[in-house]
C-alpha cells in the first residue's frame, strides 16, 4: 500500500503571509488541527493550532511565517502506508504532507486515510456476518473455526457464549453459507446467520 493510493489530494494550505488570526479562525469553523504552508507550489512549513494559540496569547497581529514549523516532516507519495504511519505514531502527528522531490506539496496523509488503506486492506468495508454454531460433542470450537475458515474469505472475530460453552459466534466476510452449513451438520452441527442489529 503506497501514501499515493490513499492521500488526500489538493489539502487546504495557507501562505506565510496569512494572518495568524485569521488562520486560527478558520482552524475552529472548519475543526482543522493544521494546514501545510505553501509559497509558489512549495511547501515551506507547517502551522498548528497550538503554535497559533501560543503566539496569539503574546499579541495579535502577527504572520503565520512568524509561528509556522519550517522543515517539517515530509513523505513522498511513493512511500509505504507503513512508513506513514510509523512517522504519524511516534511523533505524535495527525497527518503529514505529501511533497515531491521538489517539494512540491501533492498531499496530506492523515490517520484518517491511513485507518482507510486499513479497512481497505482487511475488508472491513464489506459488512460482517453473524454466525451462531451449536456444537456437538465431537466438533470442538477450535474445529468450528478452522471449516469456517476454509470456506470464508476471512474470519474477523470469533467468542463462546458466556452461559453455554456449546455455543459459540463466528464474524465472517464473504462466507459460502451453505458449504459451511453441510460440514457442520456432517458433525451434528447447527448454524445459523444471526440477524445484524
Amino acid at each position: 500500500m503506497l501514501v499515493k493510493d490513499y492521500m488526500t489530494l489538493h489539502p487546504r494550505t495557507v501562505t506565510p503571509q496569512d494572518s495568524a488570526q485569521d488562520i486560527s479562525e478558520k482552524m475552529k469553523t472548519l475543526n482543522y488541527r493544521q494546514f501545510p504552508v505553501v509559497q509558489e507550489d512549495k511547501l515551506v512549513g507547517i502551522v498548528t493550532e497550538t503554535d497559533i494559540a501560543v503566539a496569539l496569547s503574546d499579541k495579535n497581529d502577527i504572520k503565520v511565517k512568524d509561528v509556522m514549523v519550517t522543515d517539517p516532516f515530509t513523505i513522498m507519495e511513493d512511500a509505504s502506508i507503513e512508513n506513514a504511519s510509523e512517522i504519524i505514531r511516534i511523533k505524535s502527528f495527525n497527518s503529514l504532507p505529501v511533497v515531491s522531490e521538489n517539494n512540491d506539496l501533492l498531499g496530506i496523509i492523515t490517520v484518517t486515510d491511513i485507518l482507510d488503506a486499513l479497512r481497505t486492506t482487511f475488508s472491513f468495508n464489506d459488512k460482517p456476518i453473524k454466525l451462531e454454531v451449536n456444537l456437538s460433542g465431537e466438533l470442538g470450537h477450535f474445529d468450528a473455526l478452522h471449516l469456517i475458515q476454509n470456506n470464508s474469505e476471512k474470519v474477523i472475530s470469533f467468542s463462546s457464549a458466556p452461559m453455554n460453552r456449546q455455543v459459540s459466534y463466528f464474524w465472517v466476510v464473504d462466507c459460502d453459507l451453505g458449504r459451511v452449513d453441510k460440514v457442520l451438520r456432517k458433525h451434528n452441527c447447527t448454524m445459523s446467520v444471526v440477524p445484524s442489529e
